[in-house]
């Protein structure tokens, strides 16, 4: 009896996961999916996949979802720039038949990657990804793209640097937020790399900071990044 309990307490979790799961947790997941297929791609055309063979990606790690709510977020991260669309011809019906229409097939991104791999100093992806139209009446402040860890003065800060980044692009991944919401979040998080960039940070603009992007605690997809940045700025500053 306890054999067949074991078995079956992993379907179950994945269950009750799957029924109590966001958009935003799905979206996650596709883009994790997405991100398996590119590193095991041998060439470009492997580097795309259908919303079908996308969909069996993607149940490795959620066995219950419906290849519709994986078609449904896949389109959300096209908007927003993380996923990429392309069409592909069938030449050869095209030829035989004549007005065939095309599959489709989907790949991360520049944006996409850097989700995943931010911090290189290679890395020149879009610091507003995730965010609409920004450019209208010049009321937004942009900074610039500071993605890169190279002018940090103080290695000990790195990692938080590199928490902030990571906790920055998962916002603007969010479907729940604003965009007003998302810059303003933004930019309270450059501040906290801007400083971790000096030799000797200023701790009340960073405590400032800290306590403006607290409640991003309380927002399931993004608890876990957010809480280990706040964790890591109260433990290297006292506060």
């Amino acid at each position: 009896m306890k054999e067949k309990l074991d078995k079956l307490m992993p379907l179950v979790y994945s269950y009750c996961q799957h029924t109590n799961m966001d958009s935003d947790y799905i979206r996650e997941k596709i883009l994790e999916a997405l991100y398996r297929i590119h590193n095991k791609a041998r060439g470009k055309k492997s580097l795309l996949v259908g919303i079908r063979d996308l969909t069996q990606e993607v149940k490795k790690d959620l066995p219950k979802i419906k290849e519709n709510e994986v078609f449904s977020n896949t389109r959300f991260l096209i908007e927003n720039e993380f996923v990429k669309e392309e069409a592909i011809e069938n030449y050869f019906a095209n030829n035989k038949f004549g007005n065939s229409k095309p599959s489709y097939k989907y790949c991360l991104t520049k944006e996409g990657l850097a989700y995943f791999e931010h911090g290189s100093k290679f890395d020149k992806s879009n610091v507003f990804a995730g965010i609409g139209d920004i450019t209208g009446d010049g009321n937004n402040i942009i900074i610039g793209n500071q993605n890169t860890i190279a002018n940090i003065a103080n290695a000990q800060f790195v990692e938080g640097h590199k928490l902030a980044e990571d906790l920055r692009r998962r916002v603007n991944a969010l479907g729940e937020l604003p965009d007003e919401q998302k810059i303003s979040i933004q930019s309270d998080l450059e501040t906290i790399k801007s400083q971790l960039a000096k030799q000797q940070p200023d701790t009340g603009i960073l405590q400032k900071a800290k306590d403006n992007i607290a409640f991003l605690a309380d927002i399931t997809a993004v608890a876990t990044p957010t809480i280990a940045l706040l964790t890591w700025l109260s433990t290297q500053f006292h506060f």
